[in-house]
Order: C-alpha cells, then sequence, then structure tokens
C-alpha cells in the first residue's frame, strides 16, 4: 500500500517530535505484541539513510503516532529545519524488499514562491 503525507512543521515538531496522522498505522511495520514502537529505515530526497522510532501512545483518550525524538532531532538539526518547513514523507511497496520509506524536507524560497528540497 503506498501512502504520502506531508505537513508545515510547529514548534512541537521542530524541538520534540513528529506526529503523523493515525492512519498511518495501516502504512508502518507491524508493532509486535506488547510493544509500542517500531523502528524505520527512511530515505532522504537526496539517497540518505536516517533511522527513527515511531512509537504510539498507549494511554490517554486517543491513539498518537510519533517519530520519536533522537533520530528525529538529528534530522531536523541535520536539515536545518524552522517552524513553516515542509516534510513530505511516502511509502512504496515492494514486494522483494518490503514498504520503502522517503521523507523530503522542504524550504520556501521566498523569491520564486516555491518549495526547495534541503
Amino acid at each position: 500500500m503506498a501512502a504520502s503525507f506531508e505537513k508545515c512543521l510547529t514548534e512541537t515538531d521542530v524541538v520534540s517530535r513528529f506526529a503523523l496522522p493515525i492512519s498511518w498505522l495501516s502504512v508502518l511495520p507491524r508493532i509486535e505484541q506488547g510493544s509500542h514502537e517500531v523502528h524505520l529505515q527512511v530515505t532522504d530526497g537526496f539517497g540518505f539513510f536516517w533511522e527513527f522510532c515511531c512509537s504510539i501512545r498507549r494511554m490517554g483518550r486517543y491513539r498518537k503516532l510519533v517519530l520519536q525524538s533522537e533520530g528525529w532531532l538529528k534530522f531536523v538539526n541535520h536539515k536545518g529545519l524552522k517552524v513553516g518547513d515542509k516534510i513530505v514523507l511516502d511509502s512504496e511497496a515492494n514486494d522483494f524488499r518490503g514498504t520503502q520509506f522517503r521523507i523530503r524536507a522542504e524550504k520556501l524560497n521566498k523569491e520564486c514562491d516555491q518549495w526547495l528540497d534541503v
């Protein structure tokens, strides 16, 4: 199953963690019984590999899916991301290698009013 998601970054995204829509549970590798997280290997728009830990909140009123801070903040800092920048996350099913994930970080170039990969 292929999926795509894009989001402009908030303060929480830039300093703490990145929230994903709960619908992505059906796209991610299965979270094992008794666990609340799964590790993802993701390729960015330039072909570099990143590892994120994706977890689901176990308590509270509703389930929430997030990329935890450790790998996520390395990505944010490496890309120099700020509030208002954009993340595009997509997946592509592959029968031989399993689902492949790609993440793109984009900044708005105000001179030409276009989003550019960083």
